[in-house]
């Protein structure tokens, strides 16, 4: 059992799934409008099969001040579940800080703790130089880059449309690679936290994360404004792990 806890299985899901506070002078009316806000979490079961073997979270914490600018702080959290972690515990936290008005990410955090493995990894963006540092590594990047969690909620603000093609550059792993997404077609879906029309969205992406590649990745964002996550899908040699809407609580 300890082996679907294999890193390369539950990041791909789960990974799939500050210290100023905002005040009501900071916003902006060329601000974009986002399906999201602080205070929504989406909280999912992974599963491998009919295996719970984990859980994780993707949360909107907070908006604060970063290098003089507005931005979105996304956490997402991963854990094994309790029956697993005897054999292979995993904690896993990684943050994203998006740029308000820009809608790109500014700064990347990751820190995996799996079983005996260990990974921290800081990137941060200078978007005026074109540059990205990642733990003392640093490689160009272009206007308008993504992290791999970033990219999840860059596409909610999208206007999707079935058949169009996605694409823009995300910079991690020390250097800067496309991201090319694919809306495949409306599905209805039905997961714990309810019943779903979704789009069914093909990302295609080679870095540890929401996307990755490794064994095509499904994801079914909710046909609507919100464009939450309900589903993500990742096929494996011996089988799929999924990342599973269990619950939702969505700002106001």
């Amino acid at each position: 059992m300890a082996k679907i806890f294999k890193r390369k299985y539950l990041i791909s899901v789960a990974a799939c799934i500050f210290v100023l506070v905002l005040t009501a002078s900071v916003k902006s009316a060329d601000m974009p409008e986002v399906p999201w806000a602080v205070g929504e979490d989406l909280t999912f079961s992974i599963r491998w099969g009919f295996i719970t073997a984990g859980y994780a979270n993707m949360a909107v914490t907070e908006e604060i001040i970063l290098d003089e600018r507005p931005v979105y702080r996304i956490v997402t959290q991963a854990r094994s579940a309790a029956f697993f972690d005897p054999f292979y515990k995993v904690r896993d936290i990684v943050e994203s800080y998006i740029d308000k008005e820009k809608l790109h990410t500014v700064r990347y955090k990751k820190q995996l703790r799996e079983g005996s493995y260990e990974k921290d990894t800081t990137i941060i963006y200078d978007h005026k130089n074109k540059m990205a540092y990642e733990n003392g590594h640093k490689f160009e990047i272009t206007e308008g880059v993504q992290d791999v969690l970033s990219a999840l909620y860059y596409m909610r603000h999208k206007k999707l449309e079935v058949g169009k093609v996605y694409e823009f550059d995300v910079g991690t792993g020390k250097k800067l690679w496309p991201l090319k997404i694919t809306v495949k077609r409306k599905e209805k879906i039905k997961v714990p936290a309810g019943k779903f029309k979704t789009y069914l969205v093909i990302p295609e992406l080679r870095e540890e994360g929401i996307f990755k590649a490794k064994g095509k990745l499904k994801v079914w964002l909710t046909a609507d404004d919100k464009k939450i996550p309900v589903l993500m899908k990742s096929k494996i040699p011996v089988g799929s792990i999924s990342a599973v809407l269990i619950d939702k609580k969505l700002s106001k």
